[in-house]
């Protein structure tokens, strides 16, 4: 299968799907990461231009893990906006993929005005790929893929309440290697920005999940819902490695 995972920023992918990426990379399938923004505010000591040249390069490096083809969008940080070229380039990053399953953060269910928009357009766009009208270097997908949308950083809001989870003990520690990749974001500034570090929240979030599952053996989670605004049929827990 074709996976296309959106990120309003580098790292946001890391945060709450590296795992499930991960099984799915390492059973065979192609896996596409789309980053929307440069992310070149979330760091100090550097030019915007510096930094984001960096976290392209961190970007690419946590891809490299696990084998994944990075879209790189290129977009301001803090300022992704739903208009007509933005659009255009979710569904070009749509048809480049050609996805049988897509991941997103929750649309306007979360803290920061990227990850909203970043998951309304990745909702978008699934669908206007599949419209011949709508033009783009790359030809109309020809299937409208199911879209399964990750919990809010930390769980900070109580508006999502996802339905389906992935064991990810056998690939944490995979996770945990791409997040590194991202040294940017993993030291100091995240303490600074946050009082608590990313590697922190993250285990402390896939310790929370699965804890909820109750499930033997299973010591890491990642947790997800389904986007039903759409109808599909689908056997969900048969697409989610």
């Amino acid at each position: 299968m074709n996976i296309l995972a959106f990120g309003a920023h580098p790292d946001d992918m890391e945060f709450r799907m590296a795992g499930t990426l991960a099984k799915y990379a390492a059973r065979g399938d192609e896996v596409y990461m789309c980053v929307a923004t440069n992310g070149e505010i979330g760091s100090y000591g550097m030019t915007r231009a510096e930094i984001a040249q960096m976290r392209h390069k961190e970007a690419q490096a946590s891809c490299d893990v696990i084998g994944a083809h990075l879209i790189w969008l290129g977009y301001e940080d803090e300022m992704l906006f739903d208009d007509r070229e933005t659009r255009m380039k979710f569904i070009e990053a749509v048809r480049i993929a050609r996805p049988d399953v897509m991941f997103a953060p929750p649309k306007y269910k979360d803290y920061n005005q990227d990850h909203d928009i970043c998951g309304y357009l990745a909702f978008e766009a699934r669908v206007l790929a599949t419209v011949k009208l709508m033009e783009t270097e790359h030809p109309v997908t020809d299937h409208l893929p199911p879209l399964f949308t990750c919990t809010a950083l930390g769980g900070l809001t109580n508006k999502t309440n996802p339905q389906y989870f992935v064991n990810i003990t056998d690939t944490y520690d995979t996770k945990i290697k791409m997040m590194k990749c991202h040294a940017s974001q993993v030291g100091a500034w995240s303490a600074d920005a946050f009082g608590v570090s990313y590697l922190e929240m993250i285990d402390a979030e896939t310790k929370f999940y699965a804890a909820a599952c109750g499930t033997p053996g299973c010591k890491r989670v990642e947790a997800y819902t389904l986007e039903t605004d759409w109808p599909i049929i689908v056997d969900a827990y048969k697409l989610l490695p």
